[in-house]
Order: structure tokens, then sequence, then C-alpha cells
């Protein structure tokens, strides 16, 4: 009789470990290869980000989401005052820390160990996968902040370091003094506006450009001007693939080897975002796509 209890007790554990697996698998609809940025740590090529000003969507809905379809790029920082929703929302998931690649900045090039000791107490964690110095000011002390931000990849608490808003002149004197290489510029960059000059400059010293506003800033939706899911251009392409044209914007990224973060709300979208590994735009469709810019 006692066999027979331990031998339903433990079939319905199966089936109970089976429907687990089961759920989780078919809950795991986001699917995002990585890349490497420095020796030992590769990244998400999509992170979603978190910073919600002047939007509906809440960072807890959006980190929920993403986890829960398998996505595990979470890009926050200090100034978007929503680490502490962010670091609960991770908790929540039932994702291991160790399999969540947390982005973080540090606002400028002043006060860096405040700033980082802050993060990772708003984080609740004890390292960062990636942190950034998010604005080269006062670019006059940026190559001592970094140097200071080497000091945690030393001791563990940063995984690797880099920068957002870095131009040439702003990368070059930190890169004279570097000991730790830069290992991502993370700079707006979509179809309709980016700055080849940076994205060159970046590429010939093995610096990995991360796309932020990958849709398109929010000044120029702001203006009523073109948009990516207006521009004749990006809709031709996008019909031509069967696609959506958020997908051929962000393919249009990916494509050249850089990596991004994208702000999306709901499941759908999130799904619909991270789904541009199943196509390849022609090269042809690359330098029709390269020159929005020219025209708007």
């Amino acid at each position: 009789y006692q066999r027979r209890v331990r031998g339903a007790r433990f079939t319905k554990m199966r089936q109970a470990l089976a429907l687990a697996l089961a759920l989780s698998t078919a809950a795991a609809t986001v699917n995002v290869p990585t890349q490497q940025i420095a020796h030992g740590v590769s990244i998400p090529v999509i992170s979603i980000g978190t910073w919600t000003e002047g939007t509906s969507s809440d960072p807890t809905q959006i980190v929920t989401n993403w986890l829960g379809q398998g996505g595990f790029g979470v890009d926050s920082a200090y100034i978007y005052f929503d680490q502490k929703k962010v670091a609960a929302a991770i908790l929540a998931s039932g994702v291991p820390r160790e399999k969540v690649f947390i982005t973080s900045k540090i606002p400028g090039c002043l006060a860096v160990d405040p700033f980082v000791e802050a993060d990772l107490r708003e984080l609740n964690t004890s390292y960062i996968d990636l942190m950034l110095i998010h604005m080269p000011t006062p670019a006059f002390n940026c190559p001592t902040a970094w140097s200071k931000l080497e000091t945690y990849v030393q001791s563990g608490k940063l995984r690797a370091i880099g920068v957002s808003n870095f131009k040439q002149q702003h990368l070059e004197p930190v890169m004279a003094k570097a000991t730790v290489p830069i290992a991502v510029n993370q700079i707006s960059h979509s179809v309709l506006e980016h700055d080849d000059d940076t994205v060159a400059f970046c590429q010939a010293h093995n610096v990995t450009v991360e796309a932020y506003s990958p849709l398109g800033s929010p000044a120029r939706a702001k203006k009523n001007s073109t948009s990516v899911f207006t521009d004749p251009t990006v809709t031709a392409v996008a019909k031509s693939h069967n696609v959506s044209n958020a997908q051929v914007a962000l393919r249009w990224i990916v494509q050249q080897g850089h990596v991004l973060t994208v702000l999306s709300g709901s499941a759908a979208h999130q799904e619909n975002d991270a789904d541009v590994f199943g196509f390849e735009l022609t090269d042809a469709e690359m330098r029709q796509l390269d020159a929005i810019q020219h025209g708007v």
C-alpha cells in the first residue's frame, strides 16, 4: 500500500513537472541571440528598455512581459528612477539572476562611486552586467571616471563597462587612458537618424554600437514628421518580406552588426520586435534604408 501511495505521488510530481516545463516552453516565444562585447561577456542583441517617461507604459509590466516570454536583456539607468521596480519584477519572474543581462547607467563623469553603489543597491544585485556612462559630462573628467569604473570591473561588481552618447572627441581621451577597453557606445540610431561618423569610429576601434530609440526619437514623433511606421521606403520593404515596419527598422540595425534596446510595452509588441532573425534584407534594401535620413 505504501509503495502504491509513493508511486502515485511520484507520478503526480512527474506530471506537474512536465506541465511546468510545457508552460515555460510555450511562454518562451522570444529567442534572442547574443554578441560578445568583452572577454567572457556577451550581450543579448535585443534588450528591453525601461525608460517610460512620456508614455503610458509601466516598467514592472515591461520587464514582467519580456522575461516571461524568454527575453533576458534589461536596460535601465540611475536617472530613470525605476530600478526598484525593475529589481522587483526580475525577482518575481523566477528567472535566475545569472540568466538576466542587466545594463545600467551612471549619469555622467562625476561621483562614480556613489552612483555605482546606488545602482547596485537599487537593483538588488551584487553585480551589473554592463555599466555605461550616460552622458560625457563634464567631458574633461571622463578619463578619470573611466579609471574608477575599471576598479569595479576588477572587483567583479561590473562585468563590462561602456559609454552612451559619446562622439569621437569624447571617446579618444578615454581610450588613451583606458586599461579596460570600451565595450559599448549606446547612441540614438535608427533608419531615420544615424551618426555615421560615430558609428564608423566605434567599428574601427572594436566598440560595439548599441542603438537606443531604434524606431525613431520621441522628439521627431512629436514634430509629426516622417516616422518608421509611415515612411514609404520602410513600408515597401516590410511588404516585400511580409513583416512589420518596426521589424524592418530593427533588422536594419542588427544586420549591420549592432545591438539595440527598444521600448515595447505590450507582450505582443515585444514578441514582434524581437522577431527579426528569420529574414534578411538585401543589399539593395539596406542601401535604400541607409538613404532615408537624407530625404526626411
